[in-house]
C-alpha cells in the first residue's frame, strides 16, 4: 500500500470519526427529547438543524474527496449553530432555571456553544493540513476510503445520519405539525390530530 492510499485510509478514517461525534449530539438531544420528556423549543430545533449541517460537510468528504469547501460548510454551520445557542444563552441569562435539564451545572444550549466554538477551532486545524487536498489530484485515488473496514464504519455512519435525519423529520412534525411551533411546547401538537 503507497502512501497516498495510506493517508487517504487515514482522512477518511477521520472523517467518519467527525460525522459519527457529531451524530452522537443528535442523540443526546433526542435522548433528552423522549427519556427526560423535554421537548425541544424553536431555538433547539435550530440547533439540531445546525448540527446536521455539520455533519453534511463531513459526510461530503466522507464520501467524496477531502475540499476546502466541504470544510467550509461545516465551519459556517457551526458559526451559525453557535449564534443560535448563544442567542439562547441570552434569552435565559436572567432566569437562573434556563430550559430544559441542566448537565453539569450547565443547560444543554450552553453545552453547544462551547462544542461549536471547539469545533470550529477544530475544523480551522484541520484545514491547515493541506496534504489532505493534495489527494484527489491523483488519477488513480477513489474516493472511498481502500480499507474495507473503513468503508463499512463509513456506510454506518451514513445509515446513522439519515435516520437522524428522519427522525429529526418526523419529532418536529410531531410537535409542531403543520403550524408553527411554540415557544414553550408542552405536549405534542399531532396528537390533538389523532
Amino acid at each position: 500500500m503507497n502512501s497516498r492510499s495510506e493517508i487517504n485510509d487515514l482522512v477518511k478514517f477521520a472523517s467518519v470519526f467527525e460525522l459519527t461525534a457529531i451524530c452522537l449530539l443528535l442523540v443526546v438531544a433526542f435522548w433528552f427529547q423522549f427519556v427526560m420528556g423535554e421537548l425541544p423549543c424553536p431555538l433547539c430545533i435550530l440547533q439540531r438543524q445546525g448540527i446536521l449541517i455539520i455533519a453534511s460537510g463531513f459526510l461530503l468528504n466522507m464520501r467524496y474527496h477531502i475540499r476546502p469547501g466541504h470544510y467550509s460548510l461545516s465551519l459556517l454551520a457551526a458559526v451559525l449553530t453557535s449564534f443560535i445557542s448563544l442567542r439562547q444563552i441570552a434569552l435565559h441569562v436572567t432566569t437562573p432555571q434556563g430550559y430544559g435539564s441542566a448537565f453539569l451545572g450547565l443547560h444543554m444550549y450552553t453545552w453547544l456553544y462551547i462544542l461549536c466554538s471547539a469545533l470550529i477551532v477544530y475544523i480551522a486545524l484541520v484545514v491547515g493540513y493541506s496534504r489532505q487536498f493534495e489527494l484527489h489530484a491523483y488519477k488513480d485515488e477513489v474516493s472511498e476510503a481502500r480499507d474495507p473496514r473503513i468503508r463499512g464504519f463509513s456506510h454506518l455512519a451514513f445509515a446513522f445520519l439519515v435516520f437522524l435525519i428522519v427522525a429529526n423529520i418526523v419529532s418536529v412534525f410531531f410537535e409542531c405539525g403543520l403550524e408553527q411551533c411554540p415557544d414553550n411546547p408542552m405536549r405534542y401538537m399531532v396528537y390533538g390530530w389523532l
